[in-house]
């Protein structure tokens, strides 16, 4: 199951209690979902278990974490599984922000990345000051308080300032992960997900920018309009599965984002004055 975070959210209302603006979201969930599911984070995320557990499957090995620990993603595509507790149940709080909250915290707090080095991954064991602030946030959806959005960014915050306090080293290198990569964020969210995006609406729901904003952003990071870029880079994928696989022409259709063989044919011999088949048979 592909979920695209925070998208997802905002599309699922009934599945959880959300407090959010329009750059900042946090989300509560007492379901789970069964299998293994392929996260497309569009922003960076938090993961706070109240009861329950999630497995974050990597390459080379898998991190898991229950209540007893606070795991910080940087914006990438992960997968994961989700468990149920020994008592039954799950709980689970995600804090989904964007570049500029982390760039506003390092600046309001006078914060220097004083490192090259760069995790995208941290997962911090809870003590009794972060268990509290864990509690405190989770307190803040049963609340009525009309100001409970800033006092989420505070609380964040002081996840923050805590952490450094107490592994300064190792969140440093989490916050260099994103400001080292922030300038071409609409290039990493877009490059690492073309086999879901089938047109430049799908391109503006996962970067979260009108289209005013993505062409803009297209422009500048590759001197092309939005649609012109997504046409080239999918049908430079296909050609590529064309040449090193043997997958079908319909399986590389689907993969590479078209609705249809005969659309993907079509666009094809359009760009490289062949067919797929022929193309293929070409390059062997």
């Amino acid at each position: 199951m592909i979920i695209t975070l925070p998208n997802y959210l905002y599309e699922n209302p009934k599945s959880f209690t959300l407090i959010s603006d329009k750059t900042f979201i946090a989300s509560k969930s007492i379901h789970y979902n069964k299998g293994k599911l392929s996260l497309r984070n569009s922003r960076h995320m938090i993961v706070l278990l109240i009861n329950g557990e999630k497995v974050l499957h990597l390459k080379d090995k898998d991190i898991k974490i229950d209540e007893s620990e606070i795991l910080y993603l940087a914006q990438s595509n992960y997968f994961m599984t989700e468990k149920i507790s020994k008592r039954n149940d799950y709980e689970s709080i995600l804090i989904c922000f964007d570049d500029d909250f982390i760039l506003n915290f390092l600046k309001k707090y006078n914060i220097k990345l004083e490192t090259k080095e760069s995790e995208t991954i941290i997962a911090v064991k809870k003590d009794a000051f972060l268990s509290s602030c864990v509690t405190s946030i989770n307190t803040l959806f049963n609340s009525k308080l009309e100001n409970k959005i800033d006092l989420l960014k505070l609380k964040t915050e002081e996840l923050f300032l805590y952490t450094l306090s107490q592994d300064k080293q190792q969140f440093i290198s989490f916050f260099n992960s994103i400001v080292s990569t922030e300038s071409s964020r609409v290039k990493h969210i877009l490059e690492s997900n073309l086999d879901i995006i089938t047109c430049v609406l799908d391109m503006c729901k996962l970067t979260r920018l009108s289209k005013k904003a993505l062409r803009k952003e297209i422009q500048r990071l590759y001197n092309q309009n939005p649609k012109k870029w997504l046409d080239t880079n999918r049908l430079y994928i296909a050609s590529l599965l064309l040449r090193q696989t043997k997958n079908s022409i319909s399986n590389i259709a689907t993969s590479c984002g078209y609705s249809s063989v005969s659309w993907f044919i079509i666009q094809f011999k359009k760009y490289y004055k062949t067919t797929p088949f022929l193309y293929r048979e070409e390059n062997l």
